[in-house]
């Protein structure tokens, strides 16, 4: 009886981090989205720290987020993210009113998703190496 208790509160408590996790995939992606957005009006002195904080969540996502076998497809999506925003950075700024602000938002997810990338990328590597 206490073995089942246990099992199932163990099952709970996976299900409850599994949720916990991919809200913060979603909520990190939102804050990217606002401060993206929201870059203009925020004082310079504070922007640095809420990228900070962007690099940060985007780190914990690279750890905790994206499963091994996920990775391989989330690496390639990134990488075509970090070609096309590249690829149209000047084209968005020629925009007018709203080219500023499209850029500032593509460079605060990818400050939010890079270092997520990253660290999946190595971890791949890692596990390859191993096998």
């Amino acid at each position: 009886m206490a073995e089942r208790f246990t099992r199932t509160m163990a099952a709970e408590v996976k299900l409850v981090e599994n949720k916990a996790i991919t809200y913060t995939f979603t909520i990190g992606f939102v804050v990217a989205l606002v401060i993206g957005v929201a870059s203009a009006f925020i004082p310079a002195i504070i922007l640095p720290y809420l990228t900070s904080l962007l690099v940060l969540a985007g780190i914990i996502i690279g750890f905790f987020n994206i499963h091994p076998n996920e990775a391989k497809d989330y690496v390639v999506l990134v990488t075509a993210l970090v070609i096309v925003t590249s690829l149209t950075k000047n084209i968005l700024g020629s925009i007018h009113v709203v080219g500023p602000y499209l850029e500032s938002v593509l460079s605060s997810i990818l400050a939010f998703i890079l270092p997520s990338v990253v660290i999946v990328a190595v971890r791949a590597i890692l596990n390859l190496a191993k096998n």
